[in-house]
């Protein structure tokens, strides 16, 4: 952000109101925010459809509120176009777009519990339940630091300091979630290590399951979805660890690239594999 303290009386682009003093330092292409705006909205209906019929309820939801924060914060995006200097414009973008992904985060770790009890209870060290209790808990920290953040952004009042402390929250939750993720990898190399050294452990009730082409293409799905969220945290704690003024957040060619493509991948790769069909109907199982 160019310049946190944005001129009030500036409601459009002119000489004396340039682009580079407002929230973003640029007009936000609205071609491509609202691209990104109609792809997330679409997912919305597809998620829908997909969870209802598969009856996957808690991956469902997760999805939703995702892609819903996604929705609203490429639709606050297209906004700022024709006024980047609306403040709380600029601020609803940037906290939705900051915490959408934790929802997505939270589908991948309600995921992990259903797998343990398709390889194998006994082979994990603790209650298959337990690892998406956990992480869910973790991910909901993240969420009360980055809307604790956009919320102490939004009351600044163009008060520089408290501004920076928004910023500084949200950095923070990014920070924690790219720790948190990073431990949830830790937990499923373990994990899966385990079900390789002991293969004659696997639940055998699975085992058909787990030969099938769909539950293989739902575990590479699975990876991809982990592997964008993650690419698009780090770029997230890079952006806003400079702060307001840094020149990363004055590029949107960048955050095209490392926010909206990746987020794009995680919403839709688990839509061409999700969960419920996959899984064959086990993902409902109650002996997780």
């Amino acid at each position: 952000m160019a310049n946190a303290s944005m001129p009030l009386e500036c409601t459009e682009i002119t000489p004396q109101c340039p682009a580079n003093g407002s929230g973003l330092s640029y007009p936000p292409n609205v071609a491509a925010s609202i691209i990104s705006l109609y792809i997330f909205a679409l997912s919305v209906p597809a998620h829908v459809f997909l969870g209802w019929k598969h009856k996957t309820w808690t991956f469902m939801a997760a999805m939703l509120l995702g892609s819903s924060f996604e929705v609203t914060g490429y639709l606050g995006r297209a906004l700022l176009h024709s006024n980047p200097y609306k403040l709380i414009t600029f601020l609803i973008q940037i906290v939705t777009l900051t915490q959408g992904p934790s929802f997505y985060s939270a589908g991948i770790y309600l995921c992990l519990s259903r797998l343990v009890v398709v390889y194998g209870v006994t082979l994990s060290r603790v209650k298959s339940i337990t690892y998406t209790r956990v992480f869910i808990f973790f991910d909901l920290i993240c969420l009360c630091l980055q809307g604790g953040g956009g919320g102490v952004a939004s009351s600044a009042d163009n008060n520089q300091s408290m501004m920076d402390l928004g910023n500084k929250l949200m950095l923070v939750g990014l920070i924690l979630q790219i720790v948190f993720m990073l431990f949830f990898a830790i937990c499923c190399l373990e994990y899966f290590w385990r079900v390789r050294k002991n293969p004659s452990r696997k639940n055998p009730q699975f085992a058909k399951l787990r030969a099938s082409s769909k539950f293989k293409g739902f575990l590479v799905a699975l990876f991809g979805c982990y592997c964008a969220i993650f690419t698009r945290c780090v770029y997230r704690v890079v952006e806003l660890g400079g702060g307001w003024d840094n020149a990363l957040m004055r590029k949107e060619v960048p955050f095209i690239i490392s926010e909206s493509s990746m987020m794009v991948i995680a919403a839709w790769i688990l839509i061409a594999f999700h969960p419920g069909p996959c899984f064959q109907g086990a993902f409902n199982l109650q002996n997780y």
